[in-house]
C-alpha cells in the first residue's frame, strides 16, 4: 500500500483522533502530518500487514503522538510558568513593586477625584498632593495668604476624604 492511499483513506480518521485529544485544529493538523511522516519513514516495515492492521497501527501512532505532544507541551508550560513565577515573585519582592503598583493606583484615583473638585480646592490640592509644592509656593502661586491657604487645604482635605469614603477607596 502506498502512503498516498493511506492518507486518503485514513486522513480524516487520524485528524479526528488528534482533534478529539488536543482540542485544537492547528495542533491536530500538525500531529496528523507527523503521524504520516512517521508512517512513511517506516512503511517498509509494515508491508506484510493487512489493511485492518495498518489502520490500527495508524490510530495507535496518532494516539501516541498526541500523548507525546500533550506531555511535551504540559512540561514546557509547567517549567516556564514555574520559573517565570519564581523570577517574577523574587523581582517584585526585591524591588517593592507590589507596593509601588498599589501606591500608583491609589495616586491615580486620588488624582482623578482632585481633578473633579470645584475651584479653589482642585488647584490647591493638586499643587499640594500631586505637585508637592510647599505652602509658601502655593500661596504665592495663587495669590492668597498662608492662613487662607491652610483653611482651604483643610476644607479641601475634608471634601477629598468624604469623596474617597463615598467611593469606598478609603
Amino acid at each position: 500500500m502506498s502512503i498516498e492511499y493511506l492518507v486518503e483513506k485514513y486522513g480524516k480518521l487520524v485528524y479526528k483522533i488528534c482533534y478529539d485529544m488536543l482540542e485544537n485544529p492547528l495542533d491536530a493538523e500538525d500531529i496528523t502530518q507527523e503521524v504520516y511522516i512517521n508512517l512513511y519513514s517506516s512503511l517498509y516495515k509494515y508491508k506484510d500487514l493487512k489493511e485492518n492492521e495498518i489502520k490500527n497501527l495508524i490510530c495507535k501512532i496518532a494516539l501516541n503522538k498526541c500523548k507525546d505532544y500533550y506531555r511535551s507541551k504540559a512540561s514546557k508550560l509547567e517549567r516556564i510558568s514555574t520559573n517565570d513565577t519564581i523570577i517574577l515573585e523574587n523581582y517584585i519582592e526585591e524591588n517593592g513593586i507590589e507596593q509601588e503598583i498599589i501606591r500608583n493606583d491609589e495616586n491615580n484615583n486620588i488624582k482623578k477625584i482632585i481633578l473633579g473638585l470645584k475651584e479653589p480646592y482642585r488647584k490647591i490640592l493638586y499643587y499640594y498632593y500631586i505637585d508637592e509644592y510647599s505652602l509658601d509656593n502655593i500661596a504665592r502661586k495663587i495669590g492668597v495668604t498662608k492662613g487662607t491657604l491652610k483653611m482651604q487645604i483643610y476644607r479641601g482635605k475634608k471634601i477629598l476624604k468624604e469623596e474617597l469614603e463615598r467611593r469606598k477607596l478609603l
